[in-house]
């Protein structure tokens, strides 16, 4: 199947990132990169301010309920929160399985309903992927479109304007009024592409993998700070090489980490507010928006040769 880009849906008569603010996504095909909160954090544009308005909105909101174990109020937060393939991102193919539904969710943060009260530093979006088993870049993804629908049909939106690109029909869909703290369902001018709704995303705000993680949770603090209190060291005192702990424990169980991450983090719920602490850090050092030619790569399998 030859692909077919939202460039040349267009007519744009070029590709490469370079000449786009949008990622240019393959519209019959996944496209392997994944909304990341950090990054929509870390960008300082009107837009990304306003998203993550909408996002610390709703993780407030999703965090009371959890610890007021008020299911209802779980449920309906779920309820507008499952697989979103508007923007071809990830791994799209229709079938997430539970995360398709509200019921399927509730069970997938089953996990959160006895965190929350045992780990007082939870409180963020990415606190979900270190601590959730399943949860991860597709999972959040999924749900930053959910939350982002307006967010992102409005720099769609604009980025017809920009070509000349004129809408082709109305959707009636849901998304996060940060201002009633609730879903609202609204009717907006849309794009289709055979049929289906589009949502392009800003270049700025995605990433092949995300950067934080219950790996990175587990060796960048946890173990860190296992071996500063003694933990961890040979016969002679001196401290064993992360890389050699981690391998010797990677046939302990499918979850090793999540168990570990969790148990000590109960344990000392300071190991969280430290990572949050931190992880500004980590992208600052690895985690800055994907350069054109990396993002390129990842949707066309090459990278474009810069203009003169």
């Amino acid at each position: 199947m030859k692909k077919e880009y939202i460039s040349d849906v267009w007519q744009l008569k070029q590709k490469g990132h370079e000449n786009f603010e949008f990622v240019d996504i393959a519209v019959n095909d996944d496209n392997l990169l994944f909304i990341d909160p950090c990054l929509i954090e870390r960008w300082n544009n009107a837009w990304a301010i306003k998203a993550m308005k909408h996002i610390n909105s709703y993780f407030d909101k999703l965090f009371k309920a959890y610890n007021t174990c008020n299911r209802k109020d779980m449920k309906c937060l779920l309820s507008h929160a499952g697989e979103q393939n508007a923007t071809r991102l990830g791994y799209g193919n229709g079938d997430n399985g539970k995360g398709n539904t509200a019921d399927g969710l509730l069970e997938i943060f089953q996990p959160l309903e006895q965190l929350i009260s045992s780990i007082r530093t939870i409180g963020k979006a990415e606190d979900l992927p270190l601590l959730i088993p399943g949860f991860a870049e597709d999972g959040m993804s999924d749900l930053l479109t959910n939350i982002l629908h307006e967010c992102l049909n409005e720099f769609t939106m604009e980025q017809m304007h920009k070509y000349g690109i004129l809408s082709n029909g109305t959707k009636t869909f849901y998304t996060w009024d940060m201002h009633a703290g609730e879903w609202k369902k609204v009717e907006k001018p849309v794009y289709f592409v055979n049929g289906k709704e589009l949502l392009l995303v800003p270049k700025n705000i995605v990433r092949k993998n995300y950067l934080f993680g219950v790996s990175q949770y587990f060796t960048r603090i946890i173990l860190e700070r296992m071996i500063d209190e003694g933990g961890y060291r040979d016969a002679d005192g001196k401290a064993i090489p992360k890389k050699e702990i981690v391998k010797s424990k990677r046939y302990s169980g499918e979850h090793w980490q999540y168990d570990e991450a969790i148990k000590y983090t109960v344990e000392n719920n300071d190991a969280l507010y430290e990572y949050h602490r931190k992880l500004p850090g980590f992208y600052m050092e690895h985690g800055k928006s994907m350069t054109d030619e990396d993002i390129d790569f990842v949707i066309y399998g090459y990278v474009v040769a810069k203009s003169a």
